[in-house]
């Protein structure tokens, strides 16, 4: 299988343990997207660290990772991404552009001597920064890579996977409520017509009457977002880390039994095949 896209965390805002959580996983966000010898790893969440070892048994030498924004779940993983610590890979670092703060800047204190072991310079990979936004495209072989900002805390953004084939669209972090307004519309014309549209649904309609502002949806306005796009097909990812196993599959059932588009709910691991 040389096209697909593997789940590598999908739970969000922190990763969680247990017995309760066994079947959907812990692991906070990472995905790792495939396409003949492209190679992209979207979020650096606890997701990469076992995705980095696989990485280092396929002996792969280039790697790009973009990052939605810089929210701890989003980054947590990546000093553990176990290519960082080899002389002879190359990693891009794609991500929005802090307040007055540069990507680089932004790693530094991420990998502060208060927080982590080994500084920044430390590290054995060649790292190059990019900042990424919303007016420019990124082209990486036959991919086109596009971003549109979110609704959440900080500047976030969401990405457009455009294969020959397929169009992909990923949304982890995104406060959807209704009726939408201009933004919200702005985002339902960037992802008219997915293939596959990955969309969060971290709250239930009650929960989110007591989370208004913390920057995840309703799972009733995030259908209805999907529904307006013409998606074919919804992944929902960035699970609440309060949601058990069971909790899971009961707003699963729920959002089902509503919607005009097929649904799933992912867990850690889950491979989708591309064409």
């Amino acid at each position: 299988m040389d096209k697909y896209l593997k789940f590598w965390g999908t739970r969000g805002s922190c990763p969680v343990s247990g017995p309760e959580y066994l079947e959907f996983g812990g692991n906070s966000p990472c995905l790792e997207f495939v396409y003949d010898d492209i190679l992209i790893i979207f979020d650096a969440g606890t997701g990469i660290r076992p995705l980095g070892k696989s990485l280092l048994s396929k002996k792969v030498k280039k790697i790009n990772l973009f990052l939605s924004h810089m929210h701890w779940d989003h980054i947590l993983g990546f000093p553990f991404f176990a290519p960082i610590y080899h002389s002879d890979i190359d990693i891009s670092i794609w991500a929005p552009q802090g307040e007055g703060r540069s990507c680089h800047d932004l790693f530094q204190e991420v990998l502060a001597p208060e927080f982590f072991p080994l500084c920044l310079s430390e590290l054995q990979a060649k790292l190059h920064f990019h900042v990424i936004s919303d007016q420019v495209s990124v082209q990486k072989g036959p991919i086109t890579l596009s971003f549109h900002k979110v609704n959440h805390p900080g500047l976030t953004y969401c990405f457009k996977i455009k294969t020959p084939h397929q169009t992909i669209g990923y949304v982890t972090d995104n406060e959807l409520s209704l009726p939408f307004g201009k933004e919200q519309e702005s985002l339902i014309e960037f992802y008219k017509e997915c293939d596959l549209l990955i969309h969060e649904a971290q709250y239930s309609s009650k929960e989110y009457t007591e989370r208004k502002g913390w920057g995840h949806s309703d799972c009733i306005a995030a259908l209805h977002f999907v529904e307006k796009t013409g998606a074919k097909k919804w992944l929902i990812s960035h699970h609440d880390p309060s949601h058990t196993d069971e909790d899971l599959k009961r707003i699963a059932t729920l959002v089902k039994e509503k919607s005009s588009v097929p649904s799933e709910w992912v867990k850690d691991g889950q491979i989708v095949e591309l064409l």
